[in-house]
């Protein structure tokens, strides 16, 4: 036999069944089935077998494959593995994660996220006081974090919070999320209101959006 399998029987099964799945083949039969003759009928099922666990591997490639470069502040990073710790290393732009490349695609994405909340929240201490100061505006909380659909936002309880994926930006779009959510403080509503405070303190403010709608994605 060239595969292994997981056998699940039961009392109510009448014929035999093979499924391949991504983490592996599962074996039903009925319960009393013959050995011998379950054994046979599987080693003429080889290549069958063997055809499937390529079409479900080919199906999985976002998976399997490992993230050779990311973008920080616009720029192409490196991503190197197998370190004993993580870090990014802004001189010779690469990103260092402690997973090695066999590992799953899923560790690497967590990792990497992790170091971008890291990086982004530093940025952010770094220029969310002076645009407080020259906004007028405030906020209680900051919150980094990975999103799906947001790159950040103002809650009605001062949480100010920004999604981690937005270190892939350069600068000048990341100022604008700041000015954007800073900007709420005094506006809720996106009405002509809040475009015209946003337009005063960030005045490329529609080249920036453009970039965030052409360019980003959730890299990972």
């Amino acid at each position: 036999m060239n595969f292994n399998y997981q056998l699940k029987l039961s009392r109510r099964r009448k014929t035999v069944a093979i499924k391949v799945k991504p983490d592996g083949v599962v074996v039903y039969a009925p319960e009393g089935i013959c050995e011998n003759w379950l054994q046979g009928w599987l080693s003429s099922k080889q290549s069958w077998v063997a055809q499937k666990q390529r079409l479900v591997a080919d199906s999985l490639p976002c998976k399997q494959t490992p993230i050779e470069k990311v973008a920080i502040y616009g720029e192409h990073y490196t991503v190197c593995y197998g370190h004993s710790s993580g870090y990014i290393d802004h001189q010779y732009h690469c990103i260092y994660i402690e997973s090695s490349m066999q590992q799953h695609r899923d560790n690497h994405i967590g990792e990497i996220y992790d170091l971008f909340k890291v990086e982004l929240e530093a940025y952010l201490h770094a220029r969310l006081p002076y645009y407080q100061a020259l906004m007028g505006s405030e906020y209680k909380t900051l919150k980094v974090r990975f999103y799906k659909r947001r790159w950040g936002s103002l809650s009605s309880k001062g949480v100010l919070a920004f999604n981690s994926a937005l270190l892939s930006a350069p600068k000048w779009v990341i100022d604008y999320v700041i000015v954007h959510e800073l900007a709420h403080y005094h506006v809720m509503a996106h009405n002509q209101a809040f475009w015209r405070i946003v337009g005063r303190y960030n005045p490329e403010f529609e080249k920036a959006k453009a970039y965030l709608k052409q360019e980003m994605k959730i890299i990972l």
